[in-house]
């Protein structure tokens, strides 16, 4: 970790006796370093189920949610599929395993893609304390797109992970994360890599 030196202190009580490991070490945070709070939405709809984008997008959280308890830095965790939303994990530390609550997933039914947003946005600003960045992982098929257009994000980082899975541009059903990127300043758009 650049700029980061090993917590002796905290490595010996995390080791608890065990031969020393990786998975062991913390370190201390550069003074200068600023924690942020990472608020994830997963979109768990039917199209991102059948095109093998939500297991690819449930790989790449679980990634997340171990390099945040790493930096010792709060996640939260927003479901959102068949209409409905359900916060997992309200913003706390990163918990150490995350595979139990991840793993079992389901996905099915309709993207309340603006529902999503408008409580992602809610949650930022209800812990306004520390800076929020906002990670929504989305195939963005939904008609809500077009509302959101017309609405402009609050100054939250936003970055909008594109699981639209088609690789040529031309053959994109959607488009919709190109499209908010496009109208919401400060807002990077990440395409997701389709596994070989």
């Amino acid at each position: 970790m650049p700029g980061a030196s090993l917590d002796w202190t905290a490595t010996l009580r995390q080791r608890q006796g065990l031969p020393l490991a990786p998975e062991h070490l913390r370190w201390h945070q550069p003074e200068a370093a600023e924690r942020r709070q990472h608020l994830f939405l997963l979109d768990s709809s039917a199209s991102m189920v059948e095109s093998g984008a939500f297991a690819q997008a449930k790989g790449l959280l679980l990634q997340w949610l171990r390099r945040a308890y790493l930096q010792r830095e709060s996640v939260a965790l927003l479901c959102f599929g068949a209409g409905q939303l359900q916060w997992l994990l309200e913003p706390t530390r990163a918990p150490r395993w995350n595979a139990d609550l991840i793993e079992p997933l389901r996905g099915g039914g309709g993207t309340p893609l603006a529902q999503a947003l408008h409580s992602g946005w809610q949650m930022a600003a209800r812990y306004a304390r520390q800076p929020s960045c906002l990670w929504l992982l989305s195939d963005f098929r939904s008609p809500d797109v077009l509302q959101l257009e017309c609405r402009p994000a609050p100054a939250v980082a936003q970055i909008l992970v594109d699981c639209e899975t088609a690789a040529d541009p031309t053959r994109r059903l959607f488009g919709g994360a190109e499209r908010l990127a496009t109208v919401w300043p400060d807002t990077l758009r990440l395409p997701l890599k389709p596994l070989p």
